[in-house]
């Protein structure tokens, strides 16, 4: 009889039951349910952080880029007629080549081969990961940025055109204004976007190889002239479903940087009274009442939502 009650105290416990293996299940998802969007809104929070960061530095090097060259600051891409998303652009490469630049630089890549900001990604929000606007879209293995590689050509969505685009939209306003859409929004400032009808005539810095191109450009907005009350940079305006800085997917705001230099983050929320011309104001940005795809192809709507910042 001993032996049979040694043997049964040797015995091993039994193993969890079911039912205490699906208890421990949903305690762990709960868990996991609890502390996940607390982590993503910390990883949002620490990019939008790093963003703001990079526009400071942006800010920062439009004046210095000014103090070099006689008090004018960096020009913009955009011809009359197209699209404000060009404003976002550092230059156009020659197609096949990867890095001999044919158009430009202007805007950021003027900073860049000037030597004002040395790291190419300062000029893209870290919340932008994959894509056109993405630094690694333009940063790859033998083709440093700023480069647009020959693969790239097989890439869906792939339109012929071979610029360069930052992550952020470059937009410097003047003191002056006027009336641009008759319909009772406010008066935004005259752009800085004047067309001298002069050429002027861009050298790759990067040669062999390049070409030199002849291109009209705008003339180059001085410190004097521009508004420090007014946006000068900010997150890439393009349709509302990509607004830079979301929250359970949904638009929470972008980052501004203003004409004196700081930086200030935008919300949506507030901002997005119908009618309003607010930065958010959905008759801005949603296809349904602009008739295009969001500010990005707007030019009055983008320089309304420029314009709607406040410092």
């Amino acid at each position: 009889m001993s032996k049979g009650i040694m043997r049964d105290q040797c015995e091993p416990n039994e193993g969890f039951t079911l039912i205490e293996l699906l208890v421990v299940i949903a305690i762990i998802a709960i868990l996991a349910a609890s502390l996940l969007p607390a982590l993503a809104a910390a990883k949002q929070s620490a990019q939008r952080a790093a963003c703001e960061n990079n526009l400071k530095q942006i800010g920062a090097g439009v004046y210095v880029y000014a103090a070099d060259n006689n008090d004018y600051l960096p020009t913009i891409d955009w011809p009359s007629g197209d699209n404000p998303w060009e404003t976002s652009q550092a230059c156009r490469i020659v197609p096949g080549t990867g890095t001999q630049i044919q158009q430009g630089p202007y805007a950021f890549g003027l900073m860049y081969f000037s030597g004002v900001l040395k790291n190419g990604q300062t000029f893209y929000c870290p919340s932008v990961q994959t894509g056109e606007y993405s630094y690694d879209y333009y940063n790859t293995p033998g083709y440093p940025w700023p480069a647009f590689p020959p693969a790239d050509v097989n890439l869906p969505g792939y339109d012929g055109n071979q610029y360069v685009r930052c992550g952020y939209n470059y937009y410097p306003q003047s003191r002056l204004t006027q009336d641009i859409s008759g319909d009772g929004s406010p008066p935004t400032p005259v752009p800085q976007l004047v067309y001298s009808g002069t050429s002027s005539v861009f050298t790759p810095p990067n040669p062999p190889g390049g070409q030199s191109s002849t291109l009209t450009e705008p003339l180059a907005a001085r410190t004097t002239t521009i508004n420090p009350a007014k946006a000068m940079a900010v997150d890439s305006l393009k349709t509302w479903d990509l607004i830079n800085h979301q929250i359970a997917n949904s638009p929470y705001g972008l980052n501004v940087l203003f004409g004196d230099g700081h930086v200030r983050f935008e919300p949506v929320r507030g901002n997005n009274f119908k009618g309003s011309y607010a930065p958010f104001d959905p008759k801005l940005w949603d296809p349904l009442d602009t008739g295009s795809q969001g500010p990005g192809e707007d030019p009055n709507g983008f320089r309304i939502i420029m314009n709607g910042y406040q410092p």
